[in-house]
């Protein structure tokens, strides 16, 4: 543990929202800003505002109860009134800044270098950050290229880049559609780093592509878990849930599973939760009307706030989360939290839900014909379901143990600043441990 004479000044840039900071917020109705993305032919996003990495939020609360740290949170949003706005919580200054234009520049500007010394973003950050004087910069989410470029060029200050995901991961184009400048700018970032976080023995193969001689630091991110209980009946057999109804997700494969699994319980049914285009929505229902599914199928618009989706999430017997591109999601951790049997495909990560236990029923990935029997195992067999669900949160409680979470990041800041200022060296047990995945 390292023990410095004042707090540590941490400015962490990153895209988080939630109920807490929105209340802070002049926010527009996002009316012309829909009418914009329509004449750029953009695709459709909701109009309102929800809750966005979590996992954001938690580390924040966290980080604002030690006396060691100080942090500057600088975050962007959409639909900010002004530019810049500035406010303070819960012993935290937080910087929002204005979005819209660096996205929809995004879509106007064709080269992605261009893009990126354009995006007025950037000179923005960069001056709160001067303003700030931190000691060192953090940056979460290494693919949100509008606010993550605003950390390319910073040489006067160490910078950690922590990783919530690798968006140059060749299996992402099978299911989504390539941002040319997310994927341009996480790799810059990569081939600039100093220091990275990673997660994962996957995250660690993807980054090192690069070549680069970054030192690499151990980091999860940890969710929090409300506990919010729905006690009533249950009015679905399974759901899938995501901010976004799409094919990484599951989607199909989960209405096409459920239709086997219908042969043998004709009542059975699945909700739909998530956000999408009515594009991607008509897709998806007019598949559930092919597959003669109407009766067993419920669709329901994704919540503002996360306490509101993990109630209604229980309203369901099953966690049925064949996400593809994701090493564990969060969706997973979440429905095993709360007390949900979760079916799942495998992954480079979900096997490791069952190393210790058998946490979860697990499926070759696109295999949709095993996918139906692991649902129709929970369906059969009701002690398979309650012995899943004992294992699942036993797991859940071990793991998300964010106390040790954030000492050991903090101890991480800690040590690269005390290495760039007088040479002192990182203590081995803070580096990622291949031999310990």
């Amino acid at each position: 543990m390292y023990i410095m004479e004042k707090p540590i000044k941490v400015a962490m840039v990153c895209h988080f929202s939630d109920s807490m900071v929105r209340s802070h917020l002049p926010l527009d109705n996002r009316k012309l800003y829909s009418f914009a993305r329509k004449v750029l032919r953009m695709p459709e996003k909701s109009t309102g505002y929800g809750d966005i990495a979590a996992w954001d939020s938690y580390l924040i609360e966290f980080l604002s109860k030690r006396d060691d740290v100080k942090l500057y949170v600088i975050s962007a949003h959409s639909g900010l009134k002004k530019r810049v706005v500035t406010f303070n919580e819960e012993n935290v200054c937080y910087y929002f800044v204005k979005c819209d234009y660096a996205t929809m520049l995004k879509k106007l500007i064709k080269s992605p270098a261009l893009w990126l010394r354009l995006n007025p973003m950037r000179p923005q950050v960069r001056h709160i950050i001067r303003n700030v004087n931190p000691d060192i910069v953090t940056l979460i989410g290494a693919e949100n290229a509008y606010i993550s470029s605003t950390i390319l060029g910073i040489s006067e200050l160490p910078v950690l880049v922590q990783l919530q995901t690798v968006y140059n991961n060749p299996s992402r184009k099978q299911y989504s559609i390539i941002d040319d400048k997310n994927a341009f700018v996480e790799k810059e970032i990569f081939k600039a780093a100093k220091y990275v976080a990673i997660p994962s023995q996957l995250h660690y193969n993807l980054f090192k592509n690069y070549g680069t001689n970054a030192k690499v630091f151990d980091w999860h991110a940890r969710l929090k878990m409300p506990e919010v209980r729905y006690n009533g009946s249950k009015q679905f057999d399974f759901v899938n849930y995501a901010l976004t109804m799409d094919l990484r997700k599951g989607y199909p494969d989960s209405i096409k599973a459920l239709a086997i699994v219908k042969r043998s319980f004709p009542e059975v049914k699945l909700n739909l939760v998530g956000g999408g285009t009515d594009e991607e929505i008509k897709i998806l229902k007019n598949l559930v009307n092919e597959l003669n599914l109407s009766e067993n199928v419920f669709f329901t618009p994704f919540f503002e706030k996360q306490e509101d989706l993990f109630f209604h999430i229980q309203k369901s017997r099953f966690a049925l989360l064949p996400c593809k591109l994701d090493y564990i999601s969060g969706t997973q951790m979440q429905a095993m939290h709360f007390g949900l049997p979760l079916v799942c495909y495998e992954t480079e990560g979900t096997p490791l839900l069952n190393k210790e236990k058998e946490c979860a029923l697990i499926a070759e990935k696109n295999n949709i014909e095993q996918l139906a029997e692991k649902m129709t195992i929970l369906m059969m067999n009701p002690e398979k379901g309650e012995l899943l669900r004992r294992n699942a949160k036993e797991r859940s409680v071990k793991k998300n143990n964010m106390e040790a979470s954030t000492e050991r990041l903090v101890n991480t800041y800690k040590a690269i600043v005390e290495y760039e200022r007088k040479g002192t060296p990182i203590p081995e047990y803070l580096f990622f441990n291949l031999s310990a995945v």
